[in-house]
């Protein structure tokens, strides 16, 4: 059985595994250690991500029909429809420069968030946290270890002030925004859609878009 144990030892002390990790975070990402300590030790295990992401009794084979009867319904195609003609500008200034096509923008960011609606509000610092560190399928390390990846491109654009470790939300795997880009995605391919200097994947559907 997976350890649902804390992250600290005691107070102001990591587990000696994870302050392991926090002297590796800051001497590849270049983050000082104390800063990477300091999230850390803020970090919670939260049950409901674990449970969320354990691995089914039962494997269930979903047919593309049943997926596009889920996705492709009456409140993503109205919504969808709106967004569209709210955004027509910057969709068209992004396939402009990007390439990619408005129509696939506009169908990704519905069936991620329904345009906004439902972004999860897990705390993304717990999440990761609880999925690199306490993974509840210990026969899948490589899961693991993808978590604490994302959570060192938490800490790095938290350190960069890109934004707040402590206060992102998301999904219960760490997905944030409308998009839901996990933090190395937002790291190496969000842009600056308004122009505003910030990149804003919650509050800024520019940024979002683009």
């Amino acid at each position: 059985e997976v350890s649902s144990r804390p992250f600290q030892r005691t107070e102001g002390v990591l587990e000696p595994d994870i302050e392991a990790y926090a002297e590796e975070v800051a001497r590849l990402r270049g983050v000082p250690l104390q800063h990477v300590r300091s999230l850390l030790l803020d970090a919670r295990y939260n049950a409901s991500a674990a449970k969320l992401m354990a691995p089914s009794s039962t494997r269930i084979r979903r047919s593309w029909v049943t997926y596009r009867n889920r996705y492709v319904e009456p409140v993503r195609i109205r919504t969808g429809q709106q967004f569209w003609q709210e955004n027509a500008a910057q969709l068209a200034r992004t396939q402009q420069a990007h390439g990619v096509p408005a129509s696939i923008i506009v169908a990704i960011i519905g069936v991620e968030t329904v345009y906004g609606r439902y972004t999860g509000d897990f705390r993304v610092l717990d999440t990761l946290a609880t999925l690199g560190f306490r993974y509840p399928d210990a026969s899948r390390p490589e899961r693991s270890h993808l978590f604490r990846n994302q959570l060192a491109d938490l800490i790095q654009l938290d350190f960069l002030g890109q934004l707040n470790a402590r206060a992102a939300t998301g999904s219960f795997a760490g997905a944030m925004g409308l998009p839901q880009f996990m933090p190395g995605s937002l790291m190496r391919y969000a842009a600056d859609g308004d122009r505003d200097g910030a990149i804003d994947l919650h509050g800024s559907t520019a940024d979002a878009i683009e």
